[in-house]
Formats: structure tokens, sequence, C-alpha cells
């Protein structure tokens, strides 16, 4: 369940990032805020519904580098 929430947090902080680097009032755009948001509810779902523990970006980090060193 960590890999997914970490999976999530990262999807997360990469749309938002996008947002700030795409021209407002595209459809890209408008596309990257609508996914930024959707990733920030279900994560906040998943975290305070108790399904899973936070995470701290140092803790999202070192378990997608294990996910990616698994394959």
């Amino acid at each position: 369940m960590q890999t997914l929430v970490a999976e999530i947090l990262a999807a997360w902080r990469r749309a938002d990032r996008l947002t700030h680097e795409l021209k407002p009032g595209t459809p890209e755009h408008a596309a990257a805020t609508e996914a930024c948001e959707r990733l920030r509810d279900l994560y906040r779902d998943l975290t305070n519904g108790g399904v899973a523990a936070p995470l701290s970006e140092a803790d999202a980090r070192a378990l997608l580098s294990e996910l990616v060193t698994d394959q």
C-alpha cells in the first residue's frame, strides 16, 4: 500500500509542476490542473481515511527507488 501512496504522491507532484509550466487557459493546462486535483484528492482519501499512512517526500522517493530497482 505504501508503494501505491508513493506513486500517487509522485504523480501529484509532477502534475502540480506541470500546471506551472503550461500556459493558463489552454486545454493542456486544464487537463493538468484536473489531474493534479484528482491525485491530491486520492492521496488525501488514502491517508486521511486511515487506509495508508502519509509519506514524507523522502519516504516516497525511497519507495519509488526500490520499485525501480526491483524491475
